[in-house]
């Protein structure tokens, strides 16, 4: 599998807009994922795969438009 093209012709703003938005949804999924690894232990079960939660997808969606969607805890 190549490296992913990049997606271009976003202005600044947009370009800004995208990152933030990214950025809530990598948030969110990271705490469902955080939140079912604390159930699954809870449980005596095996944490939940982190390709469920699509997180590596929105990472690799970030890049494609040249930006980061980081865990809010890198910055």
């Amino acid at each position: 599998m190549g490296k992913p093209e990049i997606i271009e012709g976003l202005s600044d703003e947009e370009r800004s807009l995208l990152r933030e938005a990214l950025r809530a949804l990598r948030r969110d999924r990271g705490k469902a994922w955080n939140a079912a690894c604390d159930a699954a232990e809870a449980a005596g079960r095996r944490r939940p795969s982190l390709n469920a939660y699509g997180i590596d997808d929105i990472k690799r969606l970030a890049r494609r438009f040249g930006v980061r969607a980081t865990h809010w805890l890198e910055d």
